[in-house]
């Protein structure tokens, strides 16, 4: 397996391990032509006024330097299909998820009796109505800190596509 799949694996295993902790089932739609990798599902109620919510995702990963305390955001540049997917209104609330990795793979992932430690993280953006791009190949976007992909933030983002919400926040 090449790095790039490494690192496209390492993303799926953060969602399947954050969904699963919060409660949500992940699953793959049939097809990708909507830029759509994966979908979570909250069964049955959850506050709000829809049952069995879903959030549609886009995944994607990064080499860097983990994010400082003094850094409130991070770039990533996103081709423009993705893009012009993510950023329409869809009966299904979506969102790019972009992992951070250490730039040494033998840093991604530690083992012990005690633990699996997985380095660093992953951040959320949801592009629902940002204006069209033209005459690009990439759009470059701005992911907060304060976005982390954590179970209690899925759990807020959930709740809110419960409640009928298409932009994610």
């Amino acid at each position: 397996m090449d790095e790039n799949e490494q690192k496209q694996q390492l993303s799926l295993a953060y969602l399947h391990a954050v969904a699963s902790a919060a409660g949500y089932s992940c699953y793959l739609p049939y097809v990708d032509d909507d830029s759509v990798d994966r979908a979570l599902a909250a069964h049955g109620k959850i506050p709000g006024l829809l049952e069995s919510s879903r959030i549609d995702l886009q995944l994607k990963s990064m080499v860097r330097d983990a994010l400082t305390e003094d850094e409130a955001a991070f770039t990533y540049r996103l081709r423009k299909k993705n893009y012009d997917d993510l950023r329409g209104v869809h009966m299904v609330p979506r969102l790019l998820v972009v992992l951070l990795l250490p730039r040494s793979p033998v840093k991604w992932v530690e083992v012990s009796h005690q633990e699996l430690l997985s380095r660093y993280a992953a951040y959320y953006l949801s592009l629902s109505g940002m204006p069209a791009k033209i005459n690009v190949s990439t759009i470059t976007v701005t992911l907060p800190r304060r976005n982390l992909l954590s179970v209690a933030n899925l759990r807020h983002l959930m709740a809110q596509a419960s409640q009928g919400k298409r932009k994610l926040q």
